[in-house]
């Protein structure tokens, strides 16, 4: 099977469970009255639909040149990222916000006996979804597969996360402790800001140099460097400029 098969093949699975899992998180978070859980939900709803986009990125990438885009359609998957990045973003903050609110006016009591089962089975599927993406992503060196198992990721962290708060509420519940069960979702819903934030905002940053036409990292100049220095000796070159930009996966010199 061609890489690019593989890719979509792979794209079109995590979409179905993506998919899955964002319907299951809103209606479980509205039946357990639990942000966090909205937010996880939210975050696999909206992943699922820039996958069904990430199926067309990848099929563009493996098109010709052509007189509408004659240097490739690789500037396609920065912008595409761009654009999750910014709408995940987004999401973060106006979830997290509401939960800071929530813990101002003494937070919300979620229902354990729903939310603890959901949050186990989700991070159960989502660590091995993310395994599998980032096997074949560093196989296929796909920065599409490398994004969507880095947000594949994001999501056991935030299942993790939701496991060990509810599983404090319903600890807490049992003791003296019981009014502080209140702001453990709320309080874990604003962690959860905190975590992401920087992580997408550093997605975001990294992609828009790369949208911009913006020099590959250090590395990859010195290798390039490195090739042009041996025909300048070879051929008794004065001298030889190396200008680079990397746009996705591909490499222009």
């Amino acid at each position: 099977m061609s890489n690019k098969k593989q890719e979509l093949l792979l794209l079109r699975v995590t979409t179905f469970v993506c998919l899955g899992f964002g319907i299951l998180g809103l209606v479980v978070s509205i039946l357990a009255n639990s942000n966090s859980m909205l937010l996880d939900g939210l975050y696999s709803l909206i992943q699922s639909m820039f996958i069904i986009g990430s199926g067309r990125v990848v099929t563009l990438l493996f098109k010709e040149d052509d007189d509408r885009f004659p240097f490739g359609y690789g500037a396609f998957e920065p912008f595409f990222l761009v654009l999750r990045s910014l709408v995940l973003l987004t999401m973060v903050v106006t979830i997290g916000t509401m939960a800071g609110i929530a813990m101002t006016r003494g937070g919300y009591a979620i229902t354990f006996s729903i939310a603890f089962p959901v949050s186990v089975f989700s991070l159960v599927v989502c660590f091995v979804v993310w395994l599998a993406l980032a096997k074949k992503a560093k196989k296929l060196s796909s920065p599409t597969l490398r994004s969507e198992s880095k947000a594949w990721l994001l999501d056991t962290f935030l299942s993790l996360a939701s496991v060990l708060a509810i599983g404090m509420v319903g600890l807490i519940k049992q003791t003296r402790f019981a009014f502080l069960s209140t702001y453990i979702d709320p309080a874990l819903t604003v962690l959860f800001l905190a975590c992401l934030s920087p992580v997408l905002i550093k997605d975001l940053v990294v992609y828009s140099r790369e949208l911009l036409g913006a020099a590959p990292n250090l590395s990859v100049q010195t290798s390039l460097e490195k090739i042009t220095n041996r025909f300048v000796k070879k051929h008794a070159f004065r001298k030889a400029e190396v200008y680079a930009l990397k746009r996705g996966r591909s490499l222009m010199v």
